[in-house]
């Protein structure tokens, strides 16, 4: 009997595997592919948008105060995520949850002591814009305050200045998603008015404008904090250069950067948006992973940012601010901190109790799930020991969560960075407004929600760079200090 010979080539089965395997393999290529291709659109559109709002409020500046004024009235828009939903009648709110209503100043619109405005020069918008394929709509609003550095004999009434008001709002697309709104205020005083010194130094009674605005005056304004990859016990961010284990940010800043279970100093909260990273080209900006000691089962070489798991089973909620739970382990992967630099000498802020917490987010591994994050705004001083003493603020909005602000989603985005808004209204512990006095740092923390996020592991955050400006915008009327490194 002959023996029968070997076959070459492969198998229906194996062939139908090895297709299979291609196949995944493209997937995961072109998965990779898609969303390097979202972040590079999304940090092209903050970069353009940034630029737009500046050039916009640079040619409003360069008019003769009478022309700065509105050629019309803009329209009440129902739509919150639009900067005209802050429009009321001829009224518009400087704060984004519709309060601090002044009045516009408009062609036609009367002025103190008779007569009308005329000769106005803003036109309101929305107005189209578009650079390459970021595309978005400009929206321009003037108001009148009273500029309390001018006394009433000089510059009597109520119209002896001007705040400009200049916001972008971008297309939504599929590689840029739907992103919010952002806006920069200036403010203007007449110039043929007579204005005195005003002799008191800064946090006693002076006022001031705030991120971005001008002099004193009683009017809230935006102060914007960017949460950073940086630990505070640097003045000004650092440039990141590499993956790296999560910082401990459980302790204080002069601990310095430290991972693992040593307690070392939160990361930092500046005044100055994330820039384009001038080694890389606008198209190739890196993206680093925050977390690259606590990995996804699945994928590990594709998430980046901060990865946050939830509390352990003896836990239902997240970490409190004071970090109790003494079973608790590897707590530096399950809450975080920032802070801002301190308080100079001089100042006096008082926070108007109003603001708002942006973070981009997602999902591990692009899982389906609910999400639940717990955000903490507080005050940071040193006792005589040299010891944290941190005190929260009241969230005025839920009594039962207290010194907290929840944000929940069911699903949580996944699959793709999302940017949420988390409004926060708050005052002191004895009911009264916040104060930032000298040597004293504002800080934010933020744990998951481990009873609002099950079955999920945890959530992952990204900040520090223009695709995501993760921010926190509170309100204040008090002059800001500039922070400088």
């Amino acid at each position: 009997m002959s023996r029968l010979r070997a076959q070459g080539g492969f198998s229906i089965v194996e062939a139908m595997v090895a297709g299979l395997i291609l196949v995944i393999g493209g997937i995961a290529v072109l998965t990779a592919v898609d969303t390097a291709a979202r972040s590079t659109f999304r940090a092209e559109q903050s970069q353009v948008q940034v630029n737009r709002l500046q050039e916009e409020m640079e040619a409003i500046l360069e008019l003769p105060f009478a022309e700065v004024a509105l050629t019309g009235v803009p329209v009440h828009d129902e739509d919150e995520a639009n900067p005209n939903w802050r429009v009321q009648g001829s009224n518009f709110a400087l704060s984004r949850n519709g309060t601090g209503l002044r009045p516009m100043a408009y062609e036609g619109g009367s002025l103190e002591g008779g007569g009308t405005i005329s000769g106005a020069a803003v036109a309101p918008g929305p107005t189209e814009f578009e650079s390459g394929d970021v595309s978005g709509e400009i929206y321009r609003y003037v108001v009148w305050l009273n500029d309390d550095t001018c006394p009433d004999a000089l510059c009597p009434g109520a119209q002896d200045k001007k705040r400009v008001i200049v916001a972008s709002l971008l297309d939504t697309t599929a590689p840029g998603g739907e992103r919010l709104y952002q806006e920069v205020h200036a403010d203007l005083t007449d110039p043929a008015a007579e204005f005195v010194d005003n002799a008191l130094p800064p946090g006693e009674g002076g006022g001031g404008g705030g991120g971005g605005g001008g002099g004193g005056d009683d009017e809230d304004s935006a102060w914007q904090f960017w949460i950073t990859d940086t630990p505070c016990n640097h003045s000004a961010r650092q440039p990141i250069v590499a993956d790296h284990p999560t910082h401990n940010t459980l302790s204080t800043c002069d601990k310095g950067l430290k991972t693992g279970g040593t307690s070392g100093a939160p990361d930092l909260m500046f005044t100055e948006a994330p820039e384009l990273d001038p080694e890389f080209p606008p198209e190739s900006q890196p993206r680093y992973d925050y977390a690259d000691d606590v990995e996804p089962n699945e994928n590990p070489d594709q998430d980046k940012g901060l990865q946050m798991q939830v509390p352990s089973a003896l836990s239902t909620g997240c970490l409190p601010l004071s970090l109790g739970g003494l079973t608790e382990t590897n707590k530096q992967w399950k809450t975080h901190r920032w802070l801002s630099p301190e308080i100079p000498n001089g100042y006096d802020i008082v926070l108007e109790g109003n603001g708002t917490l942006s973070l981009w987010t997602q999902t591990i591994n692009g899982a389906t799930h609910p999400g639940k994050i717990c955000a903490y705004l507080f005050t940071r001083e040193l006792n005589l020991l040299g010891l944290p003493v941190d005190t929260p603020v009241v969230n005025l909005d839920d009594p039962l969560a207290g010194d907290h602000f929840l944000h929940e989603e069911s699903p949580w985005p996944s699959g793709d960075w999302t940017e949420i808004a988390i409004p926060m209204h708050f005052a002191a512990a004895n009911g009264g407004a916040v104060h930032l006095l000298p040597g004293i740092r504002l800080g934010l923390a933020i744990s998951v929600h481990r009873g609002g996020t099950l079955p999920g592991a945890g959530l992952q955050f990204n900040y520090d760079t223009p695709s995501f400006d993760s921010r926190l915008e509170l309100e204040t009327n008090s002059l800001l200090p500039e922070f400088n490194p």
